[in-house]
């Protein structure tokens, strides 16, 4: 990893891919093969929270390819529906979360582009312990 020192004491640079790359280990290690990112996130309220993160109308919205053939389903079931959906699309592509397919496939979210670089710094913060500068 390329990182440089800047002038404020104990702040590492950390270009964008790097910092992604950061906080995907420290993510990847909340999930499980019964979980992805969203479900996890949303569990240990982490990240962007993930599912909870949601209204139930905006999940709704977010994945209507899922919810509009399944109108009486309870959230929860919902919410299961999509995890195994994100799970399967991580094992499809050969990502290591589901941020990662989401940053180019755009389903329910823009994945890692969702974020700017002050919110990565504020994530390594918050996960890793690390105060740490983005760009």
């Amino acid at each position: 990893m390329n990182t440089r020192h800047t002038g404020v004491a104990g702040v590492r640079r950390l270009t964008r891919p790097e910092a992604i790359e950061l906080l995907r280990k420290k993510l990847r290690s909340l999930t499980d093969a019964d979980h992805c990112m969203c479900a996890a996130a949303a569990r240990a309220g982490v990240f962007c929270r993930g599912f909870a993160g949601l209204s139930d109308e905006e999940f709704r919205r977010r994945f209507h390819w899922i919810t509009s053939k399944r109108p009486g389903a309870s959230r929860k079931e919902l919410e299961e529906i999509v995890n195994q959906y994100q799970l399967g699309r991580q094992e499809a592509t050969g990502a290591a979360i589901c941020c990662d397919v989401e940053t180019k496939e755009h389903a329910g979210c823009d994945g890692w582009n969702t974020f700017d670089n002050p919110t990565l710094e504020t994530f390594c913060c918050e996960l890793l312990g690390r105060v740490v500068q983005v760009g």
